[in-house]
């Protein structure tokens, strides 16, 4: 039986998906399962596979046809799982030689752990890299690492026992974002989560959503509900709640900030589906239990139930915002 089986969604990613597979083939620990979901993909990338997996009998390949996003992609191959523990590596990522090795060392010290994280290091195409924001404790509770997740105080790149991926599958409510979701579940269900020296090496990706004109940069609003109704049903109490509604609103207001700059990108119909998403959102929030230092804050006030005056607030914000900042983010000055 594998000791780490590790889940690969692969889409039009052939200038990558070599070095992602042989970090997983060249890793110090050998008794390796990997599961790659090909999602629908439209270049080569359905050929590298078929060739890596003449060589190599631990890969094993889904083809899906019809493209869903990672979530779904991931979802496909969990039924495939043959070890205790689960990874996931993007297609465009890859890892150190010794990072799953130093991975189980982990779970073999200390029994009562669920959830391990990578060492992460952001890599950029000029070259430099840097580490995911402050060093970390050597443990935390569970519940303790889903609440560091919602504001991003900690990282979403683990491994995880398997049991947590069975009981809790990504969610795919949405085609992008909505995996971070799958995060906040394996943590908040996890007895203890540690860290490890394990590297993951993840790689800045211009073409991501994140980065594009898209509007796909709106399912974020969809997959932010999915979780507040999940936190409902798991019966989180309220405060915890509260926190994770302050970061919707956050959210929110990207999004808003996202529309204006990229407005002139999108067709009308985009645009009318993006403000219907944005006024879902803006009516959904609980905004009663919002800081002060938002509540009353110019730019950031939820001005319930008045949408207009809260459309008219947010470009004034935008208005504002493009004297000191470029169209990417960025500031002028």
């Amino acid at each position: 039986m594998p000791e780490v089986s590790v889940l690969v969604a692969v889409y039009n990613a052939a200038s990558t998906l070599p070095r992602c597979l042989d970090s997983l083939l060249n890793q110090t620990l050998h008794d390796i399962q990997i599961i790659c979901i090909d999602d629908a993909s439209t270049d080569t990338s359905s050929q590298i596979l078929r060739q890596y997996q003449e060589k190599h009998s631990n890969i094993d390949i889904i083809t899906l046809s019809e493209n869903h996003g990672q979530a779904y992609a991931r979802n496909q191959g969990i039924p495939l799982i043959k070890a205790p523990f689960t990874a996931f590596l993007d297609s465009d990522d890859y890892l150190a030689s010794d990072a799953l090795q130093l991975v189980i060392e982990v779970f073999q010290k200390h029994p009562a752990t669920d959830c391990v994280q990578f060492d992460v290091r952001y890599i950029y195409s000029d070259g430099h890299e840097h580490g995911y924001r402050q060093p970390q404790p050597l443990f935390i509770t569970g519940h303790e690492a889903f609440v560091k997740a919602l504001t991003w105080d900690m990282h979403g790149w683990y491994v995880a026992r398997t049991e947590l991926y069975q009981q809790y599958p990504y969610d795919d409510t949405c085609h992008s974002y909505s995996d971070d979701n799958t995060t906040m579940a394996h943590f908040l269900h996890s007895r203890e989560v540690r860290w490890c020296n394990g590297r993951y090496y993840f790689v800045q990706n211009d073409n991501s959503c994140t980065h594009q004109a898209t509007t796909r940069r709106f399912d974020w609003l969809m997959a932010n509900e999915s979780l507040h109704n999940n936190l409902v049903q798991w019966g989180i109490e309220n405060d915890t709640i509260n926190l994770y509604e302050e970061q919707r609103w956050n959210v929110l207001l990207d999004c808003f900030w996202f529309y204006h700059r990229k407005k002139k990108y999108f067709t009308k119909a985009q645009l009318t589906d993006a403000l219907q998403k944005l006024h879902h959102a803006w009516s959904n929030i609980d905004t009663r239990h919002l800081p002060n230092k938002v509540r009353f804050k110019p730019g950031y006030m939820p001005l319930h139930p008045f949408w207009i005056l809260f459309k008219w607030q947010e470009w004034a914000l935008y208005m504002f915002r493009k004297l000191k900042y470029d169209e990417n983010g960025k500031k002028k000055f």
